[in-house]
């Protein structure tokens, strides 16, 4: 009988994507949406130059776009009817209505053209600082594969941040595993 040839422990260097793309905190939601969609990835490390300050992924930027009302979709009219007509009653209607508008500004018609306005693009109004996990799991090079899994298992993120002597490296997703699980190796 042959002895059972032992398999090395696959580690996060083996799996990890080397030198990932990142975004410092002060980026927009919609940056960070838009570098997600580009890169075909579901987080981000965020950094501050070489300090890693968080993780931005698709999944908490949902849950802080959750988290923040909506735009309005009725106005509150109870206190536009409730003036007494004045002695301008002979106005023109689009004078009434320019006046009931006139803090709105001269861009208004530019604003409702455009859905990138701050009206229809509540993402373009924060920034990944405030979807960030600021404590985000990490792992050195030399770990096993399994102790990345556990990690994202009982902290719910689906990336682990790879640190080495202070440095971000690289980063291991759930997808990083499951993909060396399906190719055969032992964990």
């Amino acid at each position: 009988m042959q002895p059972v040839k032992e398999q090395a422990a696959l580690t996060v260097d083996m799996l990890m994507t080397a030198a990932p793309v990142t975004i410092p905190p002060g980026a927009t939601l919609r940056d960070a949406v838009d570098l997600l969609s580009k890169m075909g990835i579901s987080a981000l490390p965020v950094t501050d130059g070489d300090e890693v300050v968080g993780l931005v992924s698709a999944q908490s930027i949902v849950a802080f776009e959750a988290s923040t009302p909506g735009v309005p979709t009725e106005r509150d009219v109870s206190d536009v009817w409730d003036e007494p007509p004045t002695a301008d009653d002979d106005l023109p209607p689009v004078e009434y209505f320019a006046d009931l508008w006139d803090d709105a500004g001269p861009d208004l018609v530019e604003r409702f053209r455009t859905s990138e306005s701050p009206e229809w693009d509540v993402l373009s109004e924060h920034t990944v600082d405030e979807a960030m996990s600021r404590n985000p799991p990490r792992l050195a090079p030399s770990a096993t594969a399994r102790s990345a899994a556990t990690l994202m298992r009982t902290t719910g993120s689906h990336g682990v941040l790879v640190i080495d002597d202070g440095y971000l490296c690289g980063i291991v997703t759930t997808m990083d595993i499951a993909r060396a699980f399906s190719r055969g190796h032992g964990m």
